[in-house]
């Protein structure tokens, strides 16, 4: 052999050191797929998350003008006050579908709509559903 003749041998040590670093690097990549996938459902969560506590303002504002609906025509409240004409105009659409469906109580001056309790259960009857509607295509 002369000087310029390279002369490689494959040490057994070596071929362990790259293997080692080879499983290392497989190890990582699935921590960071692992990881991927941690911040993939965390972002679908933050979504669902705030698509839920959006309804639930919602139907809670619905369900808080209802409830002030119903008290005003049980306390008998003057409609002609600018407070009793806003909430009046504001809750109708809402209780709409319903009117009709029941009689109204008649108890002396006060009124007592069960239409309105009415739209106040199916609503929150429906966000419910809603919610959980949600939940389900989210995979929660």
């Amino acid at each position: 052999m002369n000087e310029h003749s390279e002369h490689h041998t494959i040490h057994p040590s070596d071929d362990y050191e790259q293997r080692q670093q080879e499983i290392q690097l497989q190890e990582e990549e699935l921590r960071l797929q692992q990881e991927e996938r941690r911040l993939e459902e965390a972002r679908r969560n933050l979504i669902v998350n705030r698509l839920l506590k959006g309804m639930f303002f919602l139907v809670s504002a619905l369900e808080t003008l209802l409830v002030l609906r119903f008290f005003l025509k049980f306390a008998n409240a003057n409609p002609e006050s600018l407070f009793s004409q806003v909430i009046y105009g504001w809750s109708s659409p809402f209780v709409a579908p319903f009117m009709n469906l029941f009689n109204d109580i008649n108890l002396g001056n006060s009124v007592l709509e069960i239409n309105t309790i009415t739209a106040m259960i199916i609503y929150a009857l429906l966000a419910t559903l809603g919610a959980r509607l949600v939940e389900i295509v989210a995979g929660r």
